[in-house]
């Protein structure tokens, strides 16, 4: 594929993000789309099932259905949904699900459980990618951007379970200072639960528009992360078959094969797995994915401390401690590498699952937060530093192809790019239910599932839904490598998701607490990540586009 065709594709790409955003804001009426909206009798939940399903799904529990007086009407119980318990199976959640009958299931995992399972949403192939940002960020830079990141990441993953808590809190105030106008029988009834899913939260303090906004942000997150799946492997993929000396197996079956070939067979090879909707197929890559990168991991240090370099781990020390300390420009430190870095750390949109599943998450889940968070942060600082030690200014912006193809490294590498495959659908469901649920009319869906099959006018939308989104992953891989396409994903749509929108909750409904629109000492933490959050968008997206235009 040439540059021309390149960007050409890339464009077309970009137009049908355009277009498919504009139809999540349109407001509601305007397409089969309905939204999260106010209206009288606001229900504490999320506005749609199939639309806000992140990659774990969400404990069921009650939802008390309030009216615009505060008055509880009543208490809703979700119906048993099977598919969602195979769903989390398929991530390594835990704690949906709702017996029969309609009785809720509370969750029951501690805060053990939840720190292993936030250390699966932050590992990954991201990883891999670190190198190459301490080399443009410098040692020191890249720690500190490293630090700064995690820590903010952490902060406002925090102020996210604040915010989900004080939400229920606020209800329960309103229903205990009851004048006596609710129904009979309302002392009995329990507290109405805190959101349960991003959507219902943001749509509770800061209305539709944003809610809107996170389900819009999280296709662009599922369809993104995606699509840097199809970079990496076409990247790995490449490598091995253009290296003429190992004569590894992919050189024999495929020679000089380039990524943009490599990019579409995979694009492809996923398509109809994308179609399959029992998540249970797919319940293997959580114990693959976690075995994968630790593996692919440790192997890299390895290979650079015995084989190429060598030298040992003390000398890759020495090695980088005469690398450049700090970044050359203000570019390279923010708006060129620090989205990879919110790529590995910003799972705000993966944490509501988790806290849904917990036992008792307003005990846990600040110290299981804290805990994921410096773990992965040490880890793959040591790594990225040894790395960078290793292989200097020759370093890769993915650190896999700095490695030989010999026999056991492309077996290595191979595994990787298969745990990525099946890991696709898995991540690329939650983008596809929000655009079937955004271009298929709500009826055709339902009554699909009622009927317990799908009439052909549902199942060729859902293919073409099916194939667009495939085809919009495949044409923002074209972006550039791995690196690039990590960086703009992290730092727009998780960056967001991550920097912006949690402060911006947190201040709303810290004002609404304490009935006052004023500006309060208080709210300056949350202004200044809300501040930081926008510079990093900004800069990310502009650096990242006009880079890979260029």
């Amino acid at each position: 594929m040439t540059r021309l065709d390149r960007r050409r594709t890339t464009a077309g790409a970009m137009n049908v993000v355009v277009v498919v955003i504009s139809l999540l804001l349109r407001p509601r009426g305007s397409s089969g789309f309905s939204p999260p909206a106010r209206r009288r009798g606001r229900r504490l939940r999320s506005p749609s099932r199939h639309v806000d399903r992140p990659p774990v799904a969400a404990a069921r529990v009650p939802k008390a259905i309030v009216d615009v007086d505060d008055d509880v009407d009543r208490i809703e119980f979700p119906s048993n949904n099977d598919d969602d318990d195979v769903f989390v199976d398929a991530i390594g959640g835990g704690g949906g699900g709702g017996a029969g009958g309609g009785t809720p299931r509370a969750g029951t995992q501690g805060g053990l459980s939840a720190t292993v399972n936030l250390c699966k949403c932050i590992c990954g192939a991201g990883s891999f990618a670190l190198p190459c940002v301490f080399l443009r960020e410098g040692v020191l830079g890249g720690t500190l951007a490293m630090l700064l990141c995690g820590y903010l990441a952490a902060f406002t993953m925090r102020s996210i379970n604040e915010s989900r808590t004080s939400v229920s809190a606020m209800a329960v105030a309103r229903m205990s200072s009851d004048d006596g106008n609710g129904l009979d029988g309302t002392d009995l009834l329990p507290p109405p639960p805190p959101p349960s899913s991003y959507v219902e939260l943001a749509d509770v303090a800061l209305g539709g528009m944003a809610s809107r906004a996170v389900f819009a942000l999280t296709l662009a997150a599922s369809l993104g992360v995606c699509s840097t799946y199809i970079a990496f492997i076409g990247q790995t993929l490449a490598s091995l078959s253009s290296d003429s000396v190992s004569n590894n197996v992919v050189r024999v079956l495929a020679p000089d094969a380039d990524e943009s070939t490599w990019e579409t067979i995979t694009a492809a090879i996923v398509l109809p797995l994308c179609s399959i909707r029992n998540y249970g197929v797919f319940a293997f890559t959580s114990a693959l994915g976690v075995v994968a990168v630790l593996v692919g991991m440790t192997t890299t240090l390895a290979y650079g401390t015995f084989v190429d370099p060598g030298g040992g781990i003390v000398e890759a020390l020495s090695a980088a401690s005469h690398m450049r300390m700090w970044p050359i420009s203000p570019r390279d430190a923010f708006g060129g590498s620090f989205g990879t870095i919110a790529y590995l750390f910003c799972v705000n949109f993966l944490t509501f699952p988790i806290i849904n599943s917990m036992e008792d998450p307003d005990k846990d889940y600040d110290g299981a937060v804290s805990t994921a968070v410096a773990v992965i942060w040490i880890v793959n600082v040591v790594f990225a530093v040894l790395c960078l030690g290793f292989y200097g200014d020759d370093t890769q912006d993915l650190i896999l192809r700095n490695l030989g193809n010999g026999p056991y490294l492309s077996a290595l590498k191979l595994l990787l790019c298969v745990d990525l495959l099946f890991t696709f659908p898995v991540v690329f469901s939650s983008g596809r239910q929000i655009l079937e649920n955004a271009l298929v009319p709500n009826g055709n869906l339902k009554d699909a599932a009622d009927d317990g099959e799908e009439t052909q006018t549902v199942a060729f939308s859902r293919a073409a839904i099916t194939t667009g989104a495939v085809a919009m992953c495949l044409g923002l891989s074209q972006l550039g490598g791995f690196g690039t396409v990590a960086n703009l994903v992290g730092g727009v749509a998780q960056g967001t998701l991550a920097f912006v929108l949690p402060p911006a909750i947190s201040i709303a409904l810290s004002r609404r607490s304490r009935n006052d629109a004023g500006f309060d000492i208080d709210e300056i933490p949350q202004w200044l990540v809300g501040g930081f959050g926008i510079a990093v968008v900004v800069s990310v997206a502009y650096s990242t586009l006009t880079e890979s235009l260029r």
